[in-house]
């Protein structure tokens, strides 16, 4: 009998032992995706992205008619914000719109512009880059970017417009978080596209640390995610943009970013005076 119950015993703790086994490669093979959706600002029914899971990120651009709007209620969802900056591209900079960086601008004017565009997005915790093809490319500007983002406590994206993007380099050079793009979600429109593009996110989420994922204010965009994500899913977590940054580094952002808000009260911006206004 004693026999019996010590096979039992054991028997019983390899099951035990195997179904933790199991549980935890099956946790192991769950990536961490992030959602960006960029271009946020232009028009009034971008609101209506509102109704996505709180994880999803806003890119807002500035000096948009809903770019406020759109980051205040954001915030009151607890959603993250960030500034989506527009950065010269190879062509097509008329596409730019108002408040972009150019590569032939003095560092004086570069970093106002881009101060300008944060305080026109509250709550914006981080920054990544409209188009940028050109500027992302260029030591100079990019370190600049990095300078100000570091002393104010903000993080980059790069959004990954070319292939010889320095934009990475330079944040890690900076102390900051290295964050880019995996995917774009939408360049193509159709549900079947944008399903194949989403699995290929999830793939990437189980081979890498995480995956971020970037789409776009069209109203198919919209639709494919709210059923994707409305779904029940066991094949990745969507997470914060803040929770890719590891616990070390968003403190010390907090404490710059802390730092940074006592230094302006003292000391604040100066207006616009002999530096070319924005356009």
């Amino acid at each position: 009998m004693l026999k019996f119950i010590k096979v039992m015993s054991n028997a019983l703790i390899c099951f035990y032992l195997f179904t933790v086994s199991i549980n935890t490669v099956a946790a192991a093979t769950i990536g961490k995706i992030a959602i960006i959706i960029d271009d946020m600002g232009y028009n009034r029914h971008n609101q209506s992205f509102s109704k996505l899971p709180n994880p999803v990120t806003f890119a807002i651009l500035p000096f948009t008619p809903y770019s406020k709007k759109i980051a205040n209620a954001a915030h009151q969802q607890h959603r993250e914000v960030i500034l989506h900056i527009p950065m010269q591209a190879q062509s097509h900079n008329h596409l730019l719109g108002k408040g972009a960086l150019m590569e032939q601008m003095t560092k004086q004017h570069f970093q106002h512009v881009l101060s300008q565009g944060l305080a026109d997005i509250p709550y914006a915790i981080g920054v990544n880059n409209h188009m940028g093809s050109k500027l992302t490319e260029e030591n100079i500007p990019m370190q600049w970017t990095m300078e100000l983002l570091s002393k104010r406590g903000l993080f980059f994206v790069d959004s990954l417009t070319t292939s010889h993007s320095v934009a990475e380099s330079n944040a890690v050079a900076a102390g900051l978080p290295a964050l880019k793009r995996h995917i774009f979600l939408d360049n193509v429109r159709t549900p079947a596209a944008m399903d194949k593009q989403f699995q290929q996110a999830i793939e990437h989420s189980q081979k890498a640390p995480y995956t971020i994922l970037i789409g776009h204010p069209y109203s198919e965009t919209l639709q494919y995610l709210s059923q994707r994500l409305g779904a029940p899913n066991k094949d990745f977590q969507l997470i914060k943009l803040s929770q890719l940054i590891p616990e070390k580094q968003r403190v010390i952002l907090e404490d710059k970013k802390v730092q940074y808000q006592r230094t302006k009260q003292f000391n604040p911006l100066y207006p616009i005076t002999n530096i070319e206004k924005i356009q």
